[in-house]
């Protein structure tokens, strides 16, 4: 028997409702889903179905009291759009000059990303002449970074983004070199129906951008690919709860205590007359109120062409048979400059997105599809074809047992979709999680059924990072020591461990180095399974899958001791930046990761930490080159550096500021290969091979991430 998911299994301790199956007593029935009940459905035209499978689940939150951890109903909190910015020359830039004429860089390293051929959006990407874009807070700078000789007066142009329009949260954008626009993502809440966004912006002439477009969706994004100029995305809707959910005078309120009041009785027969009571109560109030209250609008707005505003049809929306907790994934896809939008939504609450060049993936777990406390830990993958013209198509529903994490932990390869996940049990009184990679037939129509299996990986422990590569595969657990295991994937109706390597700490993120070396970035950990507190590097290699081996590292930052280091790029692979010296070959190159670090001494630092990797040198595999201190960047005595004045007219130092480290993009020529770093207080040029050479800076406009103000002068 299994256990709930995590948000669940919170629940079922703070309520003592769980009554799961603990491995010293018999094994009651399997509880798990069907997958045919999973599978998707159309609603029809006239929305009447779609009216009642929405009372249905209003009805199961209402009644569910630990789905929202209340005495219910749960509560859905959201907002709206506004207008665009224009854009402006940054303080001392000189956009004339912008268009003119200038050697670009012969390689550019690009954002890191997942798959071969699909686009991730990302805060900072470089173009093939040596522009950054570069997304800061509210705005976004276009910096002619190439050649680095000079960048403190190159030209910088800045498009302030919430301009005109306070609302708008940018999170990351897309670039299309080819039909020269810029897609920036992000969203906007200003009534209580929230928005996922996408400006277009036109970079034709990058000195003088415009903004020609919105292409917007009622919701809150998730997640954004791209592939050739067609882009997908996939928001979050939450269905708005009526007002009459919280009338604290309606009958329904009533009938909700004697419902309780019956269950705690242990009148079920009872209870379930009072259940189809509200039930029919709560859907005589839905037909009332009709579909467009209930219903996510996309909304398109380009140069030129008219507005459109409108609902999301009925029968463009798919729903399982299980009655799911009600959210709509809206997905829908556009070309690069806004036109051709397409959308369509399916009734789940899935917010982990895989994209493979062929098909997009929504994986949802259990906690989002059911209302009872019996329940397995189980997922749900829907897959949807992707399309050059309209939005990604439901084709087939999979399941497996766990919870799948991240998009990493899932893999599309000659039709089949490995996906690693984790369960956890409940075991003599303990709950022990195991993981399981599951192989799923990516061809089949309705149900991706089951071609191969390996179970119960390494009980006790977590995986803490994945990759597939091909037809091999990676995993990494962790309890107190790092299993890195590497599987044999050739036969995916046979799945198996080639080889174990055990080693302290742990990494959270692997990046394959052509086909014989894994690049991992994690924890230093030491022989007796504790954490250091330290960032570790390290190189792996695999070349014989059944003989691995660590062949470069830990390598930990220089200055660090017993202090505290670290980096996004743990996290966030887009902050992972590695850069062949040739593109013919994978190795050598040379990494460079966000960093910062705090010593016992009390000095810190906050910049980025370059690498040389090379497996060809057995004494400096992986070799520190040098740090390079973004820091510096800030002078505190500059006003702009300030909070403005609070209420006493007090101006307070917002003494938590430091500059971010965030991004890493190499660039290369017949001379040298150049390294530029950007922190939310500027750009650093400098030689790759030799870090601490500088070759040119440029501070950015300052954009306060917040404002710490003081209550006296001289308070922090």
């Amino acid at each position: 028997m299994r256990t709930p998911g995590l948000s669940v299994l919170v629940a079922c301790v703070l309520l003592s409702a769980c009554n799961r199956h603990d491995s010293s007593g018999p094994a009651p029935a399997d509880t798990g889903t069907p997958t045919e009940k999973l599978a998707l459905k159309t609603f029809a035209a006239d929305c009447s179905d779609f009216l009642t499978y929405a009372a249905d689940a209003l009805t199961e939150q209402y009644l569910t009291t630990y789905y929202c951890f209340a005495e219910g109903p749960c509560p859905v909190y959201a907002v709206d759009n506004v207008p665009p910015p224009s854009a402006t020359p940054a303080p001392g830039a000189s956009p004339d000059d912008a268009g003119g004429e200038f050697a670009g860089p012969g390689r550019v390293s690009g954002t890191n990303t997942q798959e071969v051929g699909v686009d991730e959006a990302d805060i900072v990407k470089a173009d093939a002449e040596g522009r950054l874009y570069i997304l800061s807070g509210r705005q976004l700078h276009i910096l002619e970074a190439f050649p680095p000789a000079g960048l403190e007066q190159r030209p910088l142009v800045t498009l302030d983004l919430s301009a005109d329009d306070t609302n708008f949260y940018a999170s990351d954008f897309l670039l299309d070199e080819t039909a020269k626009t810029l897609v920036v993502l992000g969203s906007t809440y200003a009534t209580d129906r929230g928005q996922a966004v996408a400006r277009i912006i036109d970079i034709t002439d990058p000195s003088a951008p415009q903004q020609v477009g919105q292409v917007a969706v009622d919701g809150w994004p998730l997640q954004t690919r791209r592939i050739g100029q067609r882009v997908h995305r996939v928001s979050r809707f939450d269905v708005l709860t009526p007002a009459w959910f919280y009338d604290g005078g309606d009958e329904l309120v009533e009938l909700r205590n004697q419902y309780q009041s019956a269950q705690a009785d242990g009148d079920s027969e009872e209870a379930a007359q009072i259940k189809a009571q509200i039930n029919d109560e709560i859907r005589s109030r839905v037909a009332a109120a009709g579909a467009a209250d209930f219903l996510p609008h996309r909304r398109v707005q380009l140069a030129g062409g008219e507005p459109v505003d409108e609902a999301l049809a009925c029968n463009a929306i798919s729903h399982p048979e299980v009655t799911a907790a009600l959210g709509l994934a809206v997905v829908d896809s556009f070309d690069t400059d806004g036109s051709d939008q397409a959308a369509s939504a399916v009734v789940n609450n899935a917010y982990l997105v895989y994209a493979s060049t062929a098909n997009l993936y929504l994986v949802q777990s259990s906690f989002g599809w059911w209302f009872g406390p019996e329940q397995d830990e189980e997922s749900a993958i829907y897959r949807l074809a992707l399309s050059d013209t309209g939005a990604p198509a439901y084709q087939a529903v999979g399941k497996v047992d766990g919870t799948v994490n991240n998009s990493y932990q899932l893999s599309e390869f000659d039709n089949q979709l490995r996906v690693a996940s984790t369960e956890t049990r409940l075991e003599n009184e303990t709950f022990t999680p195991v993981n399981h990679v599951t192989v799923l037939n990516a061809q089949s129509a309705n149900e991706m059924t089951l071609t191969g299996e390996l179970r119960d990986l390494a009980p006790g422990e977590r995986i803490q990072s994945s990759r597939f590569i091909g037809p091999r595969g990676f995993l990494v657990t962790f309890r107190q020591v790092d299993p890195l295991f590497a599987l044999d994937l050739s036969d995916p109706a046979d799945p198996s461990v080639a080889d174990e390597l055990t080693l302290p700490g742990f990494s959270s993120y692997l990046m394959p180095l052509g086909d014989d070396f894994l690049l991992a970035i994690g924890r230093e950990g030491t022989d007796d399974g504790t954490l250091t507190g330290n960032l570790a590097v390290q190189l792996f290699d695999v070349s014989e899958l059944t003989d691995i081996s660590q062949i470069g590292g830990p390598l930990t930052p220089s200055g660090a001791g017993n202090g505290y280091s670290y980096s996004v790029a743990e996290y966030d692979p887009h902050a992972f930046s590695y850069f062949p010296d040739s593109e013919d070959a994978p190795v050598p190159g040379t990494l460079s990761i966000p960093l910062q670090r705090w010593s016992e001494s009390g000095d810190s630092f906050t910049g980025f930490q370059v690498v040389r990797v090379d497996p060809s040198d057995a004494q400096a595999t992986l070799t520190e080159l040098g740090l390079i201190d973004h820091q510096s960047l800030i002078d505190e005595s500059d006003p702009s550096y300030n909070c403005p004045p609070d209420g006493s007219g007090i101006l307070a130092p917002c003494y938590i500021y430091a500059a971010e480290p965030r991004r890493s993009v190499f660039m290369a020529d017949a001379d040298g290969r150049y390294l530029f770093t950007v922190s939310s207080a500027g750009v650093i040029a400098s030689d790759a091979a030799q870090p601490q050479t500088e070759l040119g800076r440029r501070k950015l406009p300052y954009d306060p991430p917040c404002c710490v103000y003081a209550s006296e002068p001289g308070s922090p």
